[in-house]
């Protein structure tokens, strides 16, 4: 049977954000600790990786499941252009390649789109519990394994990390946690 991975993470700061989470000098190091975890989870050919794709953990996330031979099943809250307005365009400044890179995972992944709206539900934790439906079945009811690049704190809003954390905790058989906070920043 399949390892199933679950995997939710913070964005890479936008250059205006208030309260630093993620910074862009962290990417390199947080690519590593997702990496690590994954090598020790003995993730490979046929095992289950599924994430949202947005600019940060999630897009290392799904670029290293894939590095390793997973199947990797993205579940977006959005339509493609409210998405990359949403969660992966940064400003052009930035010089940031995280919409190429996440344009590139659509056509490597099993995409699921969100249904259209039926209610005025938070699509971000809808999408959550789409993500964790999905894992669950992929398990077949059985152990999934969590992997979080978070803080450990509450988060922007209904649907984030926070959120996920919260009603997946106590049903993983592996949780690890990667706080950005932690992480060394590579100097460039």
């Amino acid at each position: 049977m399949p390892k199933v991975v679950l995997f939710s993470g913070h964005m890479i700061d936008a250059p205006d954000r208030a309260e630093p989470r993620f910074p862009a000098s962290r990417e390199a190091a947080a690519r590593s600790a997702i990496s690590a975890t994954l090598f020790d989870w003995q993730i490979g050919q046929g095992d289950i990786c599924i994430c949202g794709g947005a600019r940060g953990g999630d897009i290392l996330f799904a670029e290293e499941c894939l590095k390793l031979g997973a199947d990797l099943r993205l579940y977006l809250p959005l339509e493609q252009e409210a998405f990359l307005d949403a969660s992966v365009r940064l400003p052009v400044s930035c010089h940031a390649d995280w919409e190429a890179r996440f344009k590139r995972l659509l056509d490597q992944a099993e995409v699921s789109w969100p249904a259209p709206a039926q209610s005025d539900e938070n699509p971000f934790a809808l999408n959550n519990r789409r993500m964790i439906h999905a894992a669950r079945a992929e398990a077949r009811n059985g152990p999934l394994d969590l992997l979080l690049l978070w803080n450990g704190e509450g988060g922007d809003g209904e649907g984030g990390t926070a959120d996920l954390a919260r009603q997946v905790r106590d049903i993983a058989q592996h949780v690890e946690i990667i706080d950005p906070a932690e992480l060394h920043p590579s100097v460039t």
